[in-house]
Protein backbone atom coordinates (compact mmCIF):
# COMPACT_ATOMS: atom_id res chain seq x y z
CA UNK A 1 0.00 0.00 0.00
CA UNK A 2 3.17 2.42 0.87
CA UNK A 3 4.41 2.05 -2.41
CA UNK A 4 1.35 2.50 -4.19
CA UNK A 5 0.47 5.48 -2.38
CA UNK A 6 4.10 7.03 -2.67
CA UNK A 7 3.72 6.29 -6.66
CA UNK A 8 0.31 7.38 -6.87
CA UNK A 9 1.29 10.92 -4.74
CA UNK A 10 3.89 10.83 -7.61
CA UNK A 11 1.93 10.83 -10.66
CA UNK A 12 -0.32 13.38 -9.17
CA UNK A 13 2.68 15.81 -9.15
CA UNK A 14 3.87 14.50 -12.54
CA UNK A 15 0.23 14.59 -14.46
CA UNK A 16 -0.01 18.63 -13.03
CA UNK A 17 3.21 19.40 -14.94
CA UNK A 18 1.68 17.52 -17.70
CA UNK A 19 -1.62 19.31 -17.66
CA UNK A 20 0.46 22.68 -17.69
CA UNK A 21 2.15 21.72 -21.41
CA UNK A 22 -0.85 20.35 -22.75
CA UNK A 23 -3.13 23.21 -21.98
CA UNK A 24 -1.20 25.59 -24.11
CA UNK A 25 -1.81 23.32 -27.02
CA UNK A 26 -2.17 24.53 -29.97
CA UNK A 27 0.94 27.19 -29.05
CA UNK A 28 3.20 24.62 -27.52
CA UNK A 29 5.92 22.61 -29.94
CA UNK A 30 4.34 19.31 -31.19
CA UNK A 31 6.72 17.47 -29.09
CA UNK A 32 6.58 18.81 -26.16
CA UNK A 33 2.93 18.42 -26.29
CA UNK A 34 3.10 15.02 -27.25
CA UNK A 35 5.89 14.31 -24.21
CA UNK A 36 2.75 15.78 -21.93
CA UNK A 37 -0.25 13.59 -23.12
CA UNK A 38 1.85 10.73 -22.71
CA UNK A 39 2.95 10.95 -18.99
CA UNK A 40 -1.02 12.18 -18.72
CA UNK A 41 -1.96 8.78 -20.30
CA UNK A 42 0.21 6.88 -18.07
CA UNK A 43 -0.83 9.29 -14.78
CA UNK A 44 -4.24 9.49 -14.67
CA UNK A 45 -4.30 6.11 -12.41
CA UNK A 46 -3.34 8.29 -9.73
CA UNK A 47 -5.98 9.66 -8.10
CA UNK A 48 -8.66 6.54 -8.59
CA UNK A 49 -5.87 4.33 -6.53
CA UNK A 50 -5.87 6.79 -3.88
CA UNK A 51 -9.71 5.90 -3.20
CA UNK A 52 -9.15 2.39 -3.64
CA UNK A 53 -6.17 2.27 -1.23
CA UNK A 54 -9.14 4.10 1.34
CA UNK A 55 -11.49 2.14 0.30
CA UNK A 56 -9.30 -1.14 1.15
CA UNK A 57 -8.35 0.12 4.54
CA UNK A 58 -11.82 1.75 5.22
CA UNK A 59 -13.90 -1.04 4.69
CA UNK A 60 -12.12 -3.36 5.95
CA UNK A 61 -12.97 -2.16 9.45
CA UNK A 62 -15.67 -2.62 11.84
CA UNK A 63 -18.20 0.23 12.39
CA UNK A 64 -17.26 2.80 14.67
CA UNK A 65 -19.62 6.03 14.24
CA UNK A 66 -17.50 8.14 16.72
CA UNK A 67 -14.18 7.31 14.92
CA UNK A 68 -15.49 7.85 11.40
CA UNK A 69 -17.33 10.94 12.53
CA UNK A 70 -13.80 12.24 14.27
CA UNK A 71 -13.04 11.51 10.75
CA UNK A 72 -14.93 13.03 8.84
CA UNK A 73 -14.68 16.34 10.92
CA UNK A 74 -10.71 15.86 10.75
CA UNK A 75 -11.23 16.52 6.66
CA UNK A 76 -13.62 18.99 7.01
CA UNK A 77 -11.78 20.73 9.13
CA UNK A 78 -7.87 20.24 7.03
CA UNK A 79 -9.94 21.24 4.23
CA UNK A 80 -11.57 24.68 5.74
CA UNK A 81 -7.86 25.70 7.07
CA UNK A 82 -6.24 24.85 3.31
CA UNK A 83 -8.90 26.76 2.01
CA UNK A 84 -8.43 29.88 3.73
CA UNK A 85 -4.70 29.42 3.27
CA UNK A 86 -5.27 29.15 -0.41
CA UNK A 87 -7.13 32.08 -0.53
CA UNK A 88 -4.19 34.39 0.96
CA UNK A 89 -1.67 32.87 -1.60
CA UNK A 90 -4.06 33.58 -4.30
CA UNK A 91 -5.28 37.31 -3.04
CA UNK A 92 -1.48 38.02 -1.42
CA UNK A 93 0.93 35.95 -4.39
CA UNK A 94 -1.49 35.62 -7.23
CA UNK A 95 -3.82 38.51 -7.27
CA UNK A 96 -6.63 36.45 -7.83
CA UNK A 97 -10.15 37.05 -5.60
CA UNK A 98 -12.83 34.24 -4.97
CA UNK A 99 -16.49 34.42 -4.67
CA UNK A 100 -17.92 32.42 -1.33
CA UNK A 101 -21.82 32.33 -3.64
CA UNK A 102 -19.52 29.39 -5.68
CA UNK A 103 -18.18 27.63 -2.34
CA UNK A 104 -20.13 24.71 -2.86
CA UNK A 105 -19.86 24.25 -6.34
CA UNK A 106 -16.03 25.46 -7.29
CA UNK A 107 -13.55 24.22 -4.80
CA UNK A 108 -11.09 26.99 -3.63
CA UNK A 109 -8.45 25.61 -5.70
CA UNK A 110 -8.93 22.86 -8.53
CA UNK A 111 -6.87 20.13 -6.39
CA UNK A 112 -9.43 20.63 -3.40
CA UNK A 113 -12.19 18.56 -5.07
CA UNK A 114 -10.67 15.40 -4.04
CA UNK A 115 -10.98 16.61 -0.07
CA UNK A 116 -14.46 17.46 -1.00
CA UNK A 117 -15.26 14.22 -2.27
CA UNK A 118 -13.81 12.29 0.35
CA UNK A 119 -15.20 14.27 2.83
CA UNK A 120 -18.57 13.41 0.87
CA UNK A 121 -17.29 9.29 1.23
CA UNK A 122 -16.11 9.78 5.02
CA UNK A 123 -19.71 10.53 6.03
CA UNK A 124 -21.02 7.62 4.74
CA UNK A 125 -18.25 4.93 5.55
CA UNK A 126 -20.57 2.91 8.12
CA UNK A 127 -23.15 2.31 5.13
CA UNK A 128 -20.11 1.05 2.85
CA UNK A 129 -19.15 -1.31 5.75
CA UNK A 130 -22.71 -2.19 6.55
CA UNK A 131 -22.90 -3.14 2.31
CA UNK A 132 -19.72 -4.86 2.09
CA UNK A 133 -19.82 -6.97 5.40
CA UNK A 134 -20.59 -10.17 6.11
CA UNK A 135 -20.65 -12.79 2.83
CA UNK A 136 -20.59 -10.29 0.39
CA UNK A 137 -18.93 -11.48 -2.60
CA UNK A 138 -22.02 -11.94 -4.87
CA UNK A 139 -22.97 -8.35 -3.98
CA UNK A 140 -19.69 -7.21 -4.48
CA UNK A 141 -19.73 -9.08 -7.86
CA UNK A 142 -22.61 -7.91 -8.91
CA UNK A 143 -21.24 -3.98 -8.36
CA UNK A 144 -18.12 -5.20 -10.00
CA UNK A 145 -20.03 -5.96 -13.38
CA UNK A 146 -22.53 -2.49 -12.94
CA UNK A 147 -19.30 -0.31 -12.13
CA UNK A 148 -17.87 -1.13 -14.97
CA UNK A 149 -20.62 -1.26 -17.50
CA UNK A 150 -22.00 1.76 -16.44
CA UNK A 151 -18.52 3.75 -16.46
CA UNK A 152 -18.32 3.01 -20.23
CA UNK A 153 -21.73 3.97 -20.86
CA UNK A 154 -21.08 6.89 -19.39
CA UNK A 155 -17.59 7.72 -21.06
CA UNK A 156 -19.49 6.78 -24.29
CA UNK A 157 -22.55 9.20 -23.54
CA UNK A 158 -19.93 11.99 -22.20
CA UNK A 159 -17.53 11.64 -25.53
CA UNK A 160 -20.61 11.71 -27.95
CA UNK A 161 -21.94 14.87 -25.40
CA UNK A 162 -25.10 13.34 -24.54
CA UNK A 163 -26.59 15.10 -21.31
CA UNK A 164 -27.48 12.49 -18.83
CA UNK A 165 -29.82 14.01 -16.15
CA UNK A 166 -30.69 10.35 -13.92
CA UNK A 167 -27.93 8.61 -12.37
CA UNK A 168 -27.94 5.21 -11.76
CA UNK A 169 -27.93 5.60 -7.41
CA UNK A 170 -24.45 4.73 -5.60
CA UNK A 171 -22.68 5.11 -9.14
CA UNK A 172 -24.53 7.87 -10.77
CA UNK A 173 -22.01 10.44 -13.04
CA UNK A 174 -19.73 10.16 -10.10
CA UNK A 175 -17.17 7.42 -10.06
CA UNK A 176 -15.29 7.92 -6.86
CA UNK A 177 -17.64 5.68 -4.45
CA UNK A 178 -17.12 2.98 -6.82
CA UNK A 179 -13.31 2.87 -6.69
CA UNK A 180 -13.35 3.25 -2.94
CA UNK A 181 -15.76 0.38 -3.21
CA UNK A 182 -14.01 -1.58 -5.90
CA UNK A 183 -10.79 -0.78 -3.56
CA UNK A 184 -11.97 -3.17 -1.04
CA UNK A 185 -13.22 -5.99 -3.47
CA UNK A 186 -10.57 -6.42 -5.34
CA UNK A 187 -8.20 -6.36 -2.11
CA UNK A 188 -10.20 -8.12 -0.02
CA UNK A 189 -10.80 -11.26 -2.62
CA UNK A 190 -7.24 -10.77 -4.28
CA UNK A 191 -6.85 -14.71 -3.55
CA UNK A 192 -10.21 -15.37 -5.61
CA UNK A 193 -10.00 -13.26 -8.43
CA UNK A 194 -7.91 -15.27 -11.07
CA UNK A 195 -7.00 -12.94 -14.11
CA UNK A 196 -3.90 -14.19 -16.02
CA UNK A 197 -0.84 -11.31 -16.33
CA UNK A 198 -1.13 -10.76 -19.71
CA UNK A 199 -4.53 -10.17 -19.98
CA UNK A 200 -3.76 -7.60 -17.03
CA UNK A 201 -1.02 -6.36 -19.28
CA UNK A 202 -3.19 -5.94 -22.60
CA UNK A 203 -5.83 -4.32 -20.73
CA UNK A 204 -3.84 -1.92 -19.15
CA UNK A 205 -1.54 -1.08 -22.64
CA UNK A 206 -4.89 -0.94 -24.43
CA UNK A 207 -6.54 1.58 -21.75
CA UNK A 208 -3.14 3.51 -21.54
CA UNK A 209 -2.78 3.81 -25.75
CA UNK A 210 -6.41 4.70 -26.18
CA UNK A 211 -6.66 7.57 -23.68
CA UNK A 212 -3.47 8.83 -25.02
CA UNK A 213 -4.62 8.14 -29.42
CA UNK A 214 -8.12 9.63 -28.30
CA UNK A 215 -7.14 12.72 -26.50
CA UNK A 216 -4.28 13.41 -29.28
CA UNK A 217 -6.61 12.41 -32.37
CA UNK A 218 -9.49 14.85 -31.54
CA UNK A 219 -7.54 17.43 -29.76
CA UNK A 220 -5.29 17.76 -32.99
CA UNK A 221 -8.86 18.18 -34.83
CA UNK A 222 -10.58 20.55 -32.50
CA UNK A 223 -7.23 22.33 -32.63
CA UNK A 224 -7.27 22.81 -28.68
CA UNK A 225 -6.73 20.28 -25.87
CA UNK A 226 -9.79 17.61 -25.58
CA UNK A 227 -9.67 16.59 -21.58
CA UNK A 228 -13.14 14.21 -21.69
CA UNK A 229 -11.01 10.50 -22.79
CA UNK A 230 -8.83 10.98 -19.92
CA UNK A 231 -11.59 12.47 -16.93
CA UNK A 232 -11.74 10.09 -14.15
CA UNK A 233 -14.82 8.49 -15.64
CA UNK A 234 -13.08 7.16 -18.44
CA UNK A 235 -13.47 3.74 -19.03
CA UNK A 236 -10.19 3.59 -20.21
CA UNK A 237 -8.79 5.13 -17.59
CA UNK A 238 -11.36 3.37 -15.01
CA UNK A 239 -9.74 0.21 -16.28
CA UNK A 240 -6.09 0.70 -16.10
CA UNK A 241 -6.68 2.16 -12.72
CA UNK A 242 -8.23 -0.89 -11.30
CA UNK A 243 -5.56 -2.96 -13.14
CA UNK A 244 -2.96 -1.99 -11.72
CA UNK A 245 -4.12 -2.05 -8.52
CA UNK A 246 -4.97 -5.47 -9.11
CA UNK A 247 -1.85 -6.41 -10.42
CA UNK A 248 0.27 -4.59 -7.21
CA UNK A 249 -2.20 -6.40 -4.62
CA UNK A 250 -1.64 -9.92 -6.18
CA UNK A 251 1.92 -9.69 -7.08
CA UNK A 252 3.20 -7.16 -5.77
CA UNK A 253 6.38 -8.55 -3.36
CA UNK A 254 8.17 -4.69 -2.13
CA UNK A 255 10.86 -4.69 0.05
CA UNK A 256 10.29 -1.86 2.66
CA UNK A 257 11.76 0.96 1.90
CA UNK A 258 12.58 4.36 4.38
CA UNK A 259 12.15 6.50 1.67
CA UNK A 260 9.46 4.83 0.75
CA UNK A 261 7.76 5.07 4.47
CA UNK A 262 8.78 8.50 4.52
CA UNK A 263 7.14 9.95 1.69
CA UNK A 264 3.91 8.16 2.39
CA UNK A 265 3.78 9.60 5.36
CA UNK A 266 3.97 13.09 3.79
CA UNK A 267 2.23 11.88 0.86
CA UNK A 268 -0.81 14.52 1.85
CA UNK A 269 1.00 17.00 2.57
CA UNK A 270 3.05 16.78 -0.84
CA UNK A 271 -0.52 16.78 -2.48
CA UNK A 272 -1.41 19.95 -0.75
CA UNK A 273 1.78 22.24 -1.08
CA UNK A 274 3.09 21.14 -4.36
CA UNK A 275 0.71 23.48 -5.63
CA UNK A 276 2.73 26.73 -4.37
CA UNK A 277 5.56 25.55 -6.25
CA UNK A 278 3.68 24.70 -9.36
CA UNK A 279 1.99 28.55 -8.87
CA UNK A 280 5.73 29.82 -8.82
CA UNK A 281 6.86 28.08 -11.96
CA UNK A 282 3.62 29.14 -13.98
CA UNK A 283 4.25 33.37 -12.76
CA UNK A 284 7.58 33.14 -13.39
CA UNK A 285 8.27 30.58 -16.56
CA UNK A 286 6.16 30.59 -19.99
CA UNK A 287 6.02 26.94 -20.50
CA UNK A 288 5.64 26.96 -24.62
CA UNK A 289 9.69 28.17 -24.38
CA UNK A 290 10.25 25.20 -22.35
CA UNK A 291 11.00 21.32 -24.25
CA UNK A 292 8.55 19.11 -22.24
CA UNK A 293 11.09 16.15 -22.28
CA UNK A 294 14.16 17.78 -20.36
CA UNK A 295 11.84 20.71 -18.24
CA UNK A 296 9.12 17.58 -17.15
CA UNK A 297 11.98 15.25 -15.16
CA UNK A 298 13.54 18.75 -14.09
CA UNK A 299 10.36 20.25 -12.35
CA UNK A 300 9.10 17.00 -10.70
CA UNK A 301 11.95 17.32 -8.82
CA UNK A 302 12.02 20.41 -7.79
CA UNK A 303 8.34 20.49 -6.85
CA UNK A 304 8.52 16.95 -4.93
CA UNK A 305 11.89 18.29 -3.15
CA UNK A 306 10.27 21.31 -2.41
CA UNK A 307 7.11 20.15 -1.19
CA UNK A 308 8.62 17.38 0.80
CA UNK A 309 11.47 19.37 2.26
CA UNK A 310 8.31 22.33 3.51
CA UNK A 311 6.27 19.17 4.99
CA UNK A 312 9.46 17.79 6.77
CA UNK A 313 9.99 20.92 8.50
CA UNK A 314 5.83 21.55 9.34
CA UNK A 315 5.36 17.90 11.08
CA UNK A 316 9.37 18.53 12.92
CA UNK A 317 7.64 21.84 13.94
CA UNK A 318 4.68 20.64 14.75
CA UNK A 319 5.76 17.58 16.63
CA UNK A 320 3.41 15.55 18.58
CA UNK A 321 1.31 18.47 19.18
CA UNK A 322 -2.78 18.39 17.63
CA UNK A 323 -2.94 20.54 14.60
CA UNK A 324 -5.78 21.79 12.83
CA UNK A 325 -3.95 21.52 9.83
Amino acid sequence: MEYLRVFSCIFVVLGHIANWYMREYPDIAMNSYMCGLLLNGICRISVPIFFMISGALLLEQNIDYKKNTKRAVSMLIKTVMWGILFLLWDYMYLGDGYSFKMLFAVPVRVHFWYMYVMIGIYITVPLWQKLVGGDSKTLLKYFAIVFIAITAINSLLHSTKFTVSYDVPLIGSSCYAGYFIMGYAIRHYIDEIKIKKWICTLVLAISVTATIVLTYYFSVRERTHIEIFSDFRSIFVALASMTVFYLVMKYGKFKSSLWVRIMSKHSFNIYMIHVFFLDILQQNIDVTTVNAWWGTPVFLVFMISMSLAVSWFYETLKGKRPTII
